[in-house]
């Protein structure tokens, strides 16, 4: 009877227990994870430059499941706006779990920039372009 009663304790502790992230909201589900910046690209004139990153220079970043956007560091960039666009779908991240600034943001001055836009040409890729003109291409890190 003890070795039923521990194993009925034990199955219900174990059911308990939570995933380390929850399931994705459905909007967003598509990026959620994490993404090597892996190319700078700029428009200049008619032409467009794009400028490869080294594995070893690049960052890496993540969508957390809530939208949240987080550095290498686990903590929310400078500058962030306050929404995306996700495929010209307007998302709004709701934290459901606490995300702090970086540290150096205390000491860094952001011009506003109102929205950021996502863009998934491929499976394991997105464009993010940001109010200045600018876009960054990542990959999927697996």
């Amino acid at each position: 009877m003890k070795r039923l009663s521990l194993a009925m304790l034990l199955l219900v502790a174990f059911d308990q227990c939570k995933k380390d992230d929850p399931e994705p909201l459905p909007q967003i589900a598509s990026i959620v994870g994490k993404w090597r910046e892996v190319a700078h690209i700029r428009t200049v004139g008619d032409s467009t430059i794009t400028e490869v990153i080294p594995k070893e220079y690049s960052n890496v970043y993540e969508f957390r499941y809530d939208g949240v956007f987080l550095n290498k560091y686990g903590k929310v960039p400078c500058c962030l706006p306050k929404k995306f666009f996700i495929d010209g779908e307007e998302f709004v991240p709701k934290p459901q779990a606490p995300a702090e600034p970086d540290p150096v943001c205390a000491s860094t001055y952001c011009v506003p920039c109102p929205e950021m836009r996502i863009t998934r040409p491929m499976a394991d890729a997105i464009i993010i372009e940001t109010c200045g003109g600018s876009a960054t291409s990542y990959t999927r890190e697996k």
